[in-house]
């Protein structure tokens, strides 16, 4: 997956160029992109003050290449050539306010620039759903987590987290201006998608 996200940032960020890292929490993506592509800059955004030491612990082999920023996602994004978010627009509790703040997106990027996001889309009910809930408990009990611990999660997640399926998020995407948002890549309930801003 985050392997994926800095694939499309390859060849797509100039020398010097910004990438933005929203919910950027343990700096995992952002660490990423500081290992693979040594000539751009990482803003690490997150509300989280404590996630952001720990991000900030762990891209410091590159210190003279990143910041970090505490801010909301609703707060003003700097001008970039591409904004990256990992397991966080989730967050993001509605359709508008997510719609909103992919048009911010699109705003702050330089013309060309690239939104790619990783994270799990899922419709709330059907087959699909149903498969795919199969499929993270299989994982998850892979790695120790019993079935009864999995339900206690994802009762947990679903208080504070708002998931859409994938057509939905690709249209909210669409909607905020980007002329051709796609999915890059999907295993199960995780997909990375985005979209490049007109030139």
């Amino acid at each position: 997956m985050v392997g994926t996200v800095v694939h499309w940032l390859e060849g797509n960020v100039p020398a010097d160029g910004l990438v933005v890292d929203l919910g950027a929490g343990t700096g995992a993506l952002g660490a990423a992109v500081l290992d693979a592509l040594p000539d751009v800059r990482v803003e690490l955004v997150d509300v989280d003050p404590n996630m952001l030491e720990v991000a900030a612990a762990r891209c410091a082999a590159h210190a003279d290449r990143f910041r970090v920023r505490h801010a909301r996602f609703q707060d003003e994004l700097p001008r970039c050539h591409a904004v990256v978010a990992s397991l966080a627009l989730h967050h993001v509790a509605a359709y508008g306010e997510k719609r909103d703040l992919y048009h911010a997106i699109r705003e702050a990027l330089e013309p060309g620039g690239l939104l790619v996001v990783a994270d799990a889309l899922v419709y709330p009910d059907g087959p699909e759903r149903e498969r795919m809930m199969e499929d993270l408990f299989a994982h998850m009990a892979r790695n120790g987590i019993s079935a009864s611990e999995a339900a206690v999660h994802l009762g947990q997640w679903a208080e504070e987290d708002f998931y859409v399926p994938l057509p939905d998020e690709l249209r909210l995407i669409a909607d905020a201006g980007f002329p051709r948002p796609d999915v890059f890549w999907r295993d199960g309930l995780i997909a990375v998608y985005g979209a490049f801003k007109s030139e």
